[in-house]
């Protein structure tokens, strides 16, 4: 875990390893995926978060408590997380990325 990195998480005990495990270089941000719970379970950009789109604007702050920091944003193709990505940056996040559909990221990350 990188140790210039924290996290702050309320109430969200299950999710702590997952986190901590996340807690990535400060450049590479947060990953949130915005499909359903049931999307995401079936499989999921490691270390991903799991905000359905719709939820988006009143649960975020209970994973991310700093604005400033780069939020990835991905669903199945890009629709939702640009509707995601417009609640943030209306919320104040400055620095939120629609990565576009989670299939499109995994032929990016594979060699």
């Amino acid at each position: 875990m990188n140790k210039r990195l924290a996290f702050f998480v309320i109430g969200f005990a299950i999710l702590a390893s997952t986190l901590s495990a996340f807690a990535a270089e400060e450049d590479n941000g947060v990953w949130i995926d915005v499909r359903s719970t049931q999307d995401y379970r079936k499989g999921h950009i490691e270390g991903a978060i799991n905000i359905p789109h719709a939820d988006i604007g009143y649960r975020i702050n209970k994973f991310v408590s700093d604005p400033g920091i780069t939020v990835h944003l991905y669903d199945d193709g890009g629709v939702y997380a640009g509707l995601a990505l417009q609640i943030l940056m209306e919320m104040g996040f400055e620095y939120v990325i629609n990565e576009g559909g989670y299939e499109s990221i995994l032929k990016k990350q594979s060699p």
